[in-house]
Parts: C-alpha cells; sequence; structure tokens
C-alpha cells in the first residue's frame, strides 16, 4: 500500500515538474500576443516571385510566408465586419479575394484593434486605403 502511494504521488509530482515550461511557454506566447484576424487574400503561390508579381498589380498589398507558401493580403481586420469597406472597394476595381480568417502573432494587439476602429468609422475610399495600408504593415515587420 505504502508503495503505491509512493508511486502514485512521484507520478504527480513528475506531472507537475514537467507542466512547469508548458505553462511557461503558453505564457510567453501570450505576452506576444496572438490575434484571430480576417484577412482578404489574392493569391496563394508556392514560388515567392509569383506571390511578388501578384502583389505588384494591387496597391496596397503584403506577402505572408506561411511555410512555404506565400499568402498576398489586401485588407485585414480583428472583425469581418471591418472589411466591409475594403471588400466594396475591390469590387468596385473588379479585384477577385478570397476571405480567410488567420492567426497571427501581433506584438501590438491594441494598435492593430485601433486602427481596425478606425477603418469602420472612416468615411472616405482614401480614408479606408489610408487605414488599410496601416494594419497590413503592422501584420509584417519586415515584408518579403
Amino acid at each position: 500500500m505504502k508503495k503505491k502511494l509512493i508511486s502514485i504521488g512521484l507520478a504527480i509530482l513528475t506531472g507537475a515538474v514537467l507542466a512547469i515550461p508548458a505553462l511557461s511557454i503558453k505564457k510567453e506566447q501570450e505576452q506576444i500576443g496572438e490575434a484571430e484576424v480576417y484577412v482578404l487574400q489574392t493569391g496563394v503561390f508556392e514560388n515567392y516571385q509569383n506571390a511578388l508579381e501578384n502583389k505588384e498589380k494591387m496597391n496596397n498589398a503584403i506577402i505572408l510566408e506561411d511555410e512555404g507558401i506565400y499568402r498576398v493580403v489586401v485588407g485585414a481586420s480583428t472583425k469581418e465586419s471591418g472589411l466591409e469597406k475594403i471588400e466594396s472597394i475591390l469590387k468596385e476595381h473588379n479585384i477577385h479575394y478570397y476571405k480567410k480568417k488567420m492567426v497571427i502573432v501581433e506584438q501590438d494587439i491594441e494598435l492593430f484593434e485601433k486602427y481596425n476602429l478606425l477603418l469602420e468609422n472612416a468615411a472616405s475610399d482614401e480614408v479606408v486605403l489610408l487605414l488599410n495600408q496601416k494594419i497590413l504593415e503592422s501584420m509584417v515587420q519586415d515584408e518579403l
């Protein structure tokens, strides 16, 4: 009986010790910040050069690399409704896109959300495009 209690106690202690690094990794991720965002992408490419060619056809676009896949993104928002004005502009210019939900590591989520609030209240296309550009720039530190 005593051996069983010691075995159970050691198992609990081992589990607790192994959980500590996992908890600290989770805290580091929370400090960096993860945000779920909606993006409008105009293309997905295996070849960077093709992505670059697609990006250059757009006024405001970025390339996001994800495990060897290159996504050309022309709009982003923390809320799906935040993309409505950007979608309207894209449709006016007959630009085809795909709306996708992504999780990004964001250094300054608060700033990203402030841009989105301004975007939702923007009155003109020029302001919408300028704010959208700032949002996209905040998603990447160094564009590919």
